[in-house]
């Protein structure tokens, strides 16, 4: 009895602790994150944001601001270019994932808004979504996350 006991313990707790023995105790699927291309802009405020970030979290973010539009246009030299780089955590992945839940809903068609309001573009995996300011509010709401991830980024020289 006495050489079976330790066995027997060891047995009962490798049994107990098997994830395949117990479903319940695995971790929850996070929701997968699909690439996204962003950009913003504002026309007369010479404004221009474009952010990526790849599945596997990397992201890329491109501010320009004293946007010059063409050679008859602003000296581009008066152009400040920012330029952000890094990679998001897993719980910051799952967040944006989970923003992007119900994408698949939104119209693909242009949404209007006001003359000079600010134009987005937003593709998520194969689906692109853009507009003016009457962009639904979930749309908003990843412009506004993604913006915030960017601007926390290390600036690249």
């Amino acid at each position: 009895m006495r050489q079976t006991a330790p066995f027997f313990i060891v047995a009962l707790l490798v049994g107990c602790t098997s994830k395949a023995e117990h479903p319940a105790t695995r971790p929850a699927t996070q929701p997968v994150l699909h690439s996204i291309d962003l950009h913003f802009g504002l026309y007369l405020q010479r404004f221009d944001d474009r952010t990526t970030i790849t599945a596997d979290g990397l992201l890329r973010s491109l501010r320009t601001q004293n946007k010059s539009y063409g050679p008859k246009d602003l000296d581009p030299k008066y152009e400040r270019i920012e330029i952000r780089e890094g990679r998001l955590t897993p719980q910051q992945m799952s967040e944006l994932a989970a923003l992007f839940a119900n994408w698949d809903s939104l119209s693909s068609e242009r949404y209007g808004g006001v003359p000079d309001g600010g134009d987005i573009e937003i593709r998520y995996g194969d689906k692109i979504v853009r507009g003016g300011s009457a962009v639904p509010a979930a749309v908003r709401a990843v412009q506004t996350r993604i913006s915030d991830l960017g601007r926390a980024m290390p600036v690249v020289k």
